[in-house]
């Protein structure tokens, strides 16, 4: 057994390379975590300039195609007896 300065001296040595390793512990995980934080920011950044290029110049804003409405000519026929009469055409009395 050594003696009583010795056992403080080794109880010291013990506590500062546990210290040690905790700093270190927690320097590597800041390290990550500033990391992945970077790594964050650039996705988003390189999102945002990608989409500035490729977005174009919309300064009328979305464009909206409006279907045609079906001309009065093109109405479905109608069957009067045997025959089939086309709605559109006007009959002309005599």
């Amino acid at each position: 057994m050594g003696t009583e300065k010795r056992e403080r001296q080794k109880a010291n040595r013990a506590l500062k390379h546990q210290q040690e390793a905790q700093a270190a512990a927690r320097r590597h995980l800041l390290r990550k975590i500033a990391i992945g934080v970077a790594a964050v920011a650039g996705v988003v950044v390189i999102v945002w300039v990608a989409s500035s290029i490729v977005g174009g110049d919309d300064d009328n804003g979305p464009v909206v195609t409006v279907p045609e409405s079906v001309p009065a000519t093109d109405a479905p026929a109608t069957t009067t007896g045997d025959s089939v009469v086309d709605a559109t055409v006007p009959t002309t009395g005599g």
